[in-house]
């Protein structure tokens, strides 16, 4: 009886704690789509939530900083959300909702308290736009262990690179967005060209690919001693570039059985896991940083190779810095080395590809990506 007593007390314990750590506000949104109008109304949640401490804790300069970063990422800091009421607007046509956002109180103010107290973090931020950027992270299981997707181990590793993205201000996915891109890549039998793709068609700048490598050995007292490896690699969706590859071994011991040898991983991803995500989250800053020269990547696809050398000379009347990354048959990558967002390159070429009349149109653009297609026909016609 008392066993029980007890053990009703610590789960009414862990629920009142699990409230004091959360903060339900009740925000509206409103956007052209559906998804726009949750996205709008969840940032003006986070923004509610940061108003009290930031009026009492910081200065007005400081307030509208810390504004800028927190709700640039404003997904990551919500635990969960309910839509209480949603309609398009028949006058204005625009869609509305009206949300309970569970905002995450406590690593909310982790994070203004971190921001805060570092000026380098500060600096880097107002020097960089990582509100603009989005990074995926799926799973790709290579152990002989076989560790499902949902193990605690790749599930321990995966929330911890979400949050350590946020913290540096990248724009995250809102739970139900990364629920949906988490199952799709556990149903696919997938391998690293296809997480580039998973990434490209999620609109995101960067990959990453979490992976162990495990391994038992038996010991004389009828326990197993397991070694893993993690492996955290990160690939520019843009150019398919692998630009980060970092690694960490650990190792354990544990009893034996399915159960106990998966615990024996988690053990392991959850000691070596901060370490490793640090050092693979200073690549990903220093990638899409103002300390790396920037460049938009322009694919020519379908054009033939006369229309290509054009396209050169339409860089150089233009006294654009460029470099060919690749070149077969009919298509092309260029890196166009420019502090201009990709819509102003898109647009500049899209006007001198018009005058010169080289039949190019603008296909798709997805983050630091501009594509043109042409009508080239191959041998015997076409551009």
């Amino acid at each position: 009886m008392k066993k029980v007593v007890f053990l009703m007390s610590l789960l009414g314990f862990l629920l009142l704690t699990s409230c004091l750590w959360a903060k339900t506000v009740i925000a509206t949104g409103e956007g052209q789509t559906r998804q726009m109008a949750i996205n709008n109304g969840i940032r003006s949640a986070v923004e509610e939530a940061l108003g009290a401490y930031i009026t009492s804790h910081t200065n007005v300069s400081q307030g509208k900083l810390i504004y800028d970063r927190i709700t640039s990422a404003s997904a990551g800091y919500v635990k969960s959300y309910n839509v209480i009421a949603e309609g398009r607007d028949p006058v204005t046509g625009t869609y509305k909702v009206k949300l309970s956002v569970v905002v995450d109180d406590i690593k909310l103010k982790s994070a203004i308290d971190e921001f805060m107290n570092n000026p380098q973090v500060q600096r880097t931020f107002i020097n960089t736009k990582f509100d603009e950027r989005r990074v995926v992270v799926v799973y790709i299981p290579r152990t002989g262990l076989d560790l499902p997707y949902e193990s605690k181990a790749v599930q321990s590793v995966m929330d911890l690179i979400e949050d350590r993205l946020a913290g540096k201000g990248f724009r995250v996915f809102l739970p139900g967005t990364l629920k949906r891109i988490r199952k799709r890549a556990a149903e696919m039998v997938i391998d690293e060209e296809t997480a580039i793709n998973i990434a490209r068609q999620e609109a995101g700048d960067a990959v990453v690919v979490v992976s162990f490598d495990a391994g038992k050995r038996p010991t004389e007292d009828g326990y197993w001693i397991i070694y893993a490896t993690l492996t955290l690699k990160a690939y520019d969706v843009t150019t398919g570039e692998l630009f980060a590859n970092v690694q960490d071994r650990g190792k354990t011991i544990t009893r034996g059985g399915s159960y106990g040898l998966r615990d024996g991983i988690a053990r392991v991803a959850i000691k070596i896991g901060p370490r490793v995500v640090d050092r693979l989250v200073k690549k990903i800053v220093y990638r899409f940083s103002g300390a790396r020269q920037k460049f938009v990547m322009v694919i020519i696809r379908n054009v033939s190779v006369p229309t290509q050398d054009k396209v050169e000379d339409v860089l150089e009347e233009l006294g654009w810095r460029y470099r060919v990354a690749r070149q077969t048959g009919s298509y092309m990558e260029i890196e166009i080395f420019s502090e201009a967002d990709p819509t102003s390159v898109r647009r500049v070429l899209r006007k001198a590809f018009k005058r010169r009349n080289l039949g190019l149109v603008p296909a798709e653009m997805a983050g630091s990506r501009v594509i043109f297609e042409g009508t080239y026909s191959g041998a015997g016609g076409g551009y």
